[in-house]
């Protein structure tokens, strides 16, 4: 089946509406509570599926989506959460349990309008309530069940500092089946699969390989010159909750091809728009001096838009575009991870 303009076009809808809305005043945030669930097991119509008896959780982080008026979201669990938390978490339901907390993103406004004091306050809050909800959930949920991390954009960013933080080298690594951190540039050094970001969480290179990271931003074209993805970033991003993340020039971006582990070789990619399985997309991994990024081709892909504009690739697509693949991938991780 070849992807269609409309199926895509309703994919977007609510997204361009959201960009367009977050150039409005802004309103105070919320004050801080204890945790809220958008997707947890059992509860009435949960975005992510609801199920309750799948054999290893998904802890799933949301990207920017909030149409809020502050710097800072609050905690409501809004249309524009539901939709997005549907459209990118909803397919994995049929493979992990998966809980999605909510938290003070940095809104969209503030991402395409941001205060005169910059948002590193606001991101220090929105990684603060990830952190404090991976803590109720090992706590109070987990059972010491295996757990694949998925997060796109600044949910991405958000579980590069969590598993930095609160996960590598700790104990609770070994209940890592894998993450998925799509859409937000994560570092390894030069030529490296392991370091950077992580000191022991290394890139996937089998599909049945545990502990290991997928990542990739997707593009239709080649990136520009000031493409927001698939560069290391040469000066420091410092925050006072999430620490010090890798740059320089010794740093470069992890692109691993899910329908191609090992090889990041050109493959058949499969997406999933609007809970349709579409084919005629292919794609692999760019390397050397230019951004390394999910260059994604065939009949197909002349059909996705940039927005907002060729910077940002297809970046809200990411996980749509091969979302069988990693659907599939983490039904095998499943296994292994109970195989072992």
């Amino acid at each position: 089946m070849t992807l269609r303009f409309p199926a895509v076009a309703a994919l977007l809808g609510g997204t361009v509406l959201a960009l367009i809305a977050a150039f409005a005043v802004a309103a105070p945030a919320a004050a801080e509570t204890s945790t809220v669930w958008l997707c947890r097991p059992g509860q009435a119509g949960d975005p992510c599926g609801g199920r309750t008896d799948a054999p290893i959780d998904c802890f799933y982080v949301y990207p920017t989506a909030s149409l809020e008026q502050a710097t800072n979201a609050d905690f409501d669990t809004s249309a524009e959460l539901r939709a997005v938390a549907r459209a990118q978490a909803g397919p994995f339901g049929a493979q992990c349990t998966v809980w999605a907390p909510v938290y003070r993103q940095v809104t969209l406004r503030a991402l395409f309008n941001p205060p005169a004091e910059g948002v590193g306050a606001a991101r220090d809050l929105a990684y603060q309530d990830i952190e404090n909800a991976w803590d109720d959930y090992l706590a109070n949920h987990n059972d010491a069940r295996g757990v694949v991390l998925i997060g796109h954009s600044q949910g991405t960013r958000m579980l590069r500092s969590l598993i930095r933080n609160r996960i590598d080298g700790k104990p609770v690594q070994a209940q890592l089946v894998s993450a998925l951190l799509i859409g937000g540039d994560v570092l390894v050094p030069k030529g490296a699969t392991v370091g950077g970001d992580f000191a022991s969480v290394p890139a996937c290179t089998d599909a049945e390989q545990l502990g290991c990271v997928i990542a990739y931003s997707s593009f239709t074209r080649t990136p520009p010159a000031n493409t927001h993805f698939g560069r290391a970033p040469q000066s420091p991003d410092i925050s006072e909750v999430r620490g010090t993340l890798p740059y320089g020039p010794g740093y470069e971006v992890l692109c691993t091809n899910p329908a191609s582990l090992r090889d990041n070789a050109d493959a058949p990619i499969h997406a999933i728009v609007e809970g349709r399985e579409i084919d005629g997309l292919d794609a692999h991994c760019t390397g050397g001096d230019a951004p390394h990024v999910l260059q994604v081709g065939g009949v197909a892909a002349a059909l996705l838009p940039a927005l907002p504009d060729q910077t940002w690739g297809t970046h809200l697509l990411d996980i749509n575009l091969a979302q069988q693949d990693l659907v599939h991938l983490v039904a095998g991780q499943s296994v292994a991870y109970r195989r072992r």
